[in-house]
């Protein structure tokens, strides 16, 4: 019988430490983050399966710089839907992922489920028109090319190109998968047919996630 709630007192001590380990405050590191999608914008890092030729790798790339970034892998089952967040590889080999890791619309629900606030929204910029990112490093941008209500790309703001009037910097540069892109103007529009039906939308990581 002592042995049964020794047992029982263990098990349950694991559980509390795995909840609270699965709870503790991470610090998300922008410029980590940044330097890996400065990294590999355009030679795709070997160590992670790339989906350029599966539907694109827009968002499988931002979610790699997220996790350079220290956000951490949320697999299933201990979380559910778009809370789970991984990409995994089992002993064989094989990969294995949720779909907020790969697909923007899940994507965008993760973060937001991490407390990732929306500080920008804006429909048909014109290419070479100037608008306000909001942006800070590391932050997340999402396109829905017909403004369907249905995000088709993102990317990560990188880079600074100018400084505020107060003198901070102002991160309105991006990196991208597929079209693969580099300090490239965050609205995209110079690059984009369709900017004209274009809805754009940026998230702002917090600063630390649990």
């Amino acid at each position: 019988m002592r042995r049964t709630s020794r047992l029982v007192l263990v098990v349950l001590a694991l559980v509390v430490l795995s909840a609270a380990t699965a709870s503790a405050a991470v610090a998300y590191d922008r410029a980590s983050a940044a330097t890996y999608a400065d990294t590999y914008w355009q030679s795709y890092n070997p160590a992670w399966p790339s989906f350029a030729k599966k539907g694109g790798d827009c968002t499988n790339f931002v979610s790699q710089a997220l996790y350079a970034g220290g956000i951490a892998m949320r697999p299933s089952p201990l979380y559910a839907g778009d809370a789970a967040w991984y990409m995994l590889q089992s002993k064989g080999r094989r990969w294995s992922n949720s779909l907020s890791w790969i697909n923007v619309q899940s994507q965008r629900a993760f973060l937001q489920s991490l407390g990732a606030t929306e500080v920008a929204s804006y429909y048909g910029v014109a290419p070479g028109a100037l608008v306000a990112s909001n942006a800070a490093q590391g932050d997340v941008v999402l396109y829905d090319w017909d403004s369907d209500g249905v995000y088709d790309h993102d990317s990560i703001v990188a880079a600074s190109d100018d400084l505020n009037p107060g003198g901070t910097p102002n991160w309105d540069l991006v990196d991208a998968h597929t079209n693969n892109r580099y300090h490239a103007y965050w609205t995209l529009a110079q690059y984009n047919g369709s900017w004209a039906t274009t809805q754009i939308v940026v998230l702002h990581i917090p600063d630390t996630t649990s």
